[in-house]
C-alpha cells in the first residue's frame, strides 16, 4: 500500500531521483522525507549529487547508486558516507 504524505507525494516517488534533485525539492514534513533530504544534502556536499536514491532503510541509512557505474554508496543515519560496501 502506498502512503500519501499529504502533499500528494509518496516516498516511492523519490526513489530513483538524484541527490541534487531530492535536495532541491520541498518535501512533506515527515521523518522519512527528512531522512532522505538530509542524506541528499550529505551527498551534494560530498560532490556525489549525481547519485540516485536506491533504498531507504528503517534505521535511517540510505543507499545511493551512480547511474553509469552502478557504484553504491551508503549514507548512515549520522551522515557518514561509506563507499566500500
Amino acid at each position: 500500500m502506498t502512503r500519501d504524505f499529504g502533499s500528494g507525494m509518496t516516498i516511492d516517488e523519490i526513489i530513483g531521483l538524484s541527490a541534487w534533485h531530492i535536495h532541491s525539492l520541498k518535501m512533506p514534513p515527515e521523518a522519512i522525507f527528512e531522512t532522505a533530504n538530509q542524506a541528499a544534502s550529505v551527498m551534494v556536499e560530498a560532490g556525489l549529487d549525481d547519485y540516485v536514491l536506491a533504498e531507504l532503510w528503517g534505521d535511517g541509512h540510505s543507499v545511493w547508486r551512480h547511474m553509469q557505474t552502478k557504484t553504491p554508496v551508503v549514507v548512515s543515519s549520522t551522515g557518514q558516507i561509506n563507499r566500500a560496501i
